[in-house]
């Protein structure tokens, strides 16, 4: 690069953009690398705080700001992502499907420890929906060497973020509780209807049955047959002796995973999986709190990740809603302190 006077600079291609930024109304450029100097633009470039301006001299092994964040992002990047044209030095990459943003941290701190370059993403295991923003990066001077643009070449191939699009998955409900079965009270699950629906599933039916470990065992196999691909109970699931949804559930021959979850609203989550499918056990909350336990876990489920009882462990970290006025989950911290 070779900097000049800014009163020399007519005529000239600028080699970096210039920033402009008037307080909370505007931060972009105000003019773009390869823009060519017009005798009109130094008072503007002068106001700007611009003295100097750089016109690119590079050697052949440098690479410039926004030519290298376009190949670290392409490197990181699988096909279910997007780039976004560099502004500014910036590249983003965002998404082009709903589904769960992994992050190999270790990978992810290897990347930034390469000289001159930055590369930020959202937490591990965030949801995300087409369009949204995944990850950002840039390097710190006009010019890198090719070398140490290899390098991060080579990290960012190993995997340091994928996206995990959410399967097409069908989902059964089973709504225990004699007091609901019988009419005694209005069955709400209306709520948990629209949440599964929300995630893209399938709902291919609804049952309400008594609290009989049978009825619960017998309604979870027929949903089961009628091609259910997960199941998700609601009810019946604390420490008072008519509430048998566990022992329905294991009933069916399958196994319990985890039994009570480090996270509020939800501690008497159920996880258990019989021949490969999920059942999911829903404690009450999920029928007036806006976000529990269900969508921490779901979304893993969707993703075709294992859940595991010490992966629910690690919940604890972060498992602690605020009940915010207004829900901006999953803008928050819920759920990503692991």
């Amino acid at each position: 690069m070779k900097k000049v006077r800014v009163e020399d600079g007519v005529g000239l291609v600028l080699a970096h953009d210039i920033t402009e930024i008037i307080p909370g109304k505007k931060k972009d450029a105000a003019f773009r690398r390869g823009h060519v100097v017009q005798k009109d633009d130094v008072e503007r470039l002068l106001d700007l705080g611009k003295g100097y301006i750089y016109v690119t001299e590079g050697e052949e092994d440098e690479v410039h700001e926004d030519e290298a964040a376009r190949r670290i992002a392409l490197s990181t990047m699988d096909e279910n992502m997007e780039l976004v044209p560099a502004k500014e030095g910036r590249v983003n990459i965002t998404s082009k499907v709903r589904g769960l943003v992994t992050v190999d941290v270790h990978r992810l701190n290897r990347l930034n420890r390469i000289e001159n370059v930055v590369f930020t993403t959202v937490p591990d295991h965030y949801p995300v929906n087409p369009g949204d923003l995944i990850a950002a990066t840039r390097i710190i001077p006009l010019l890198i060497q090719e070398d140490l643009l290899r390098r991060a070449e080579f990290v960012g191939r190993e995997g340091v973020i994928k996206l995990l699009p959410y399967a097409q998955m069908k989902a059964g409900l089973v709504i225990t509780g004699t007091e609901v079965a019988t009419g005694r009270i209005t069955d709400a699950s209306s709520r948990v209807e629209e949440k599964l629906k929300g995630y893209g599933l399938e709902l291919v039916g609804k049952r309400l049955v008594i609290d009989e470990v049978i009825k619960i065992r017998d309604a979870v196999m027929e949903l089961f047959e009628e091609g259910a691909d997960l199941i998700i109970t609601t009810g019946g699931l604390s420490v008072d002796p008519d509430d048998v949804t566990r022992e329905g559930v294991e009933a069916t021959g399958a196994r319990t995973i985890s039994y009570g979850a480090p996270v509020f609203p939800g501690a008497m989550f159920l996880i258990a999986r019989l021949e490969g499918r999920y059942i999911l056990g829903a404690p009450a909350c999920v029928y007036y709190n806006t976000v529990t336990v269900l969508d921490l876990v779901l979304p893993w489920i969707m993703a075709g990740e294992t859940v595991s009882a010490s992966r629910v462990r690690k919940l604890a970290l972060g498992g602690l809603c605020l009940h915010c006025a207004e829900c901006h989950y999953p803008r928050c911290f819920l759920g990503k302190g692991r």
